[in-house]
């Protein structure tokens, strides 16, 4: 069976894992971020990747190709990591790079979250035509849409969801949907309503969990927002697939139940069979791995 590297790089790890041609993940390996100096992710990289290999008992050689999903601004084509405010990669050739230690592999890279798109296309058995998005929801928010294996990329800024404005109840005005509903928001509408008793995130889902009425209003405006945002997204695009990654939703998946109650009183009835196509991810965090690794197979 074809099998690929497939590397996940963030601003605080490194991971890595063999990729096979029916989407299993093996030999999964990860190392902090040594952020000090570009250099230093490099060889960071190429360290995982060797790791890898050695887990595996096999030469890189042997491998389809190596696929990597990074954060930020990403050339594909030319296989440049153009910026990353939590990497420091400017403009950095990784694709070139690595071409001096495997040239006989096949390279790919891309945005994270698009690899994590692919992720979940490729496990969800997508049909011909059929369109999948992917939302993930976490320190920031953002999207990728795939249809027929190819990413619907736009001039550029296609599925910046995070960047779309919308009414925030809490705040009382209109903002881009990050600053209203993702993790860094949710934290300070928390400190806000709150109090000293909310320093992070979690602190509000779990006061959220003891009936905490401000945390309850907290989490259902925050839904409510993001179904505003998907009730566009359906407008939209309409897709097949709407799945839900990021670690506000992935480790609270019964928000997807939540905006799928917001949604049943914003759409349309024609539209209300979109409903049933919200789900979250089952790839427990590793839809990156998956999608990276996928794509050079």
């Amino acid at each position: 069976m074809k099998k690929a590297i497939g590397i996940d790089i963030g601003g605080t790890k490194i991971a890595g894992a063999v990729v096979s041609a029916d989407v299993s993940l093996t030999q999964l390996v990860h190392q902090p971020t040594d952020t000090s100096s570009a250099q230093a992710v490099f060889e960071q990289l190429l360290a995982v990747i060797e790791s890898v290999c050695e887990q595996e008992g096999c030469s890189v050689n042997e491998f389809a190709g190596i696929g990597i999903g990074l954060p930020g601004k990403v050339d594909r084509a030319a296989g440049i990591a153009v910026f990353q405010n939590n990497l420091p990669w400017d403009n950095f050739p990784v694709v070139a790079k690595l071409k001096e230690h495997y040239p006989e592999l096949n390279i790919v890279i891309d945005n994270d979250v698009a690899m994590s798109a692919y992720g979940e296309y490729f496990t969800a058995e997508v049909e011909p035509g059929e369109l999948l998005s992917y939302v993930t929801i976490s320190t920031g928010i953002a999207a990728a849409s795939i249809v027929d294996g190819q990413h619907v990329l736009g001039a550029g800024f296609s599925g910046e969801l995070g960047m779309t404005r919308v009414y925030s109840a809490l705040d009382q005005a209109y903002m881009r949907l990050e600053e209203a509903v993702a993790g860094p928001a949710i934290a300070r509408h928390g400190q806000q309503l709150i109090g000293r008793d909310v320093q992070e995130t979690k602190d509000v889902f779990d006061l959220y969990a003891q009936g905490n009425a401000e945390a309850e209003q907290i989490i259902e405006s925050v839904t409510q927002t993001i179904a505003y945002a998907i009730d566009n997204m359906i407008s939209l695009l309409d897709p097949h697939y709407i799945i839900f990654g990021g670690s506000v939703m992935e480790k609270n998946p019964w928000l997807v139940a939540m905006v799928a109650e917001a949604l049943d009183d914003t759409l349309l009835p024609a539209q209300k069979d979109a409903i049933s196509r919200l789900r979250i991810s089952q790839n427990k965090g590793q839809h990156g791995l998956i999608g990276a690794g996928s794509r050079v197979l």
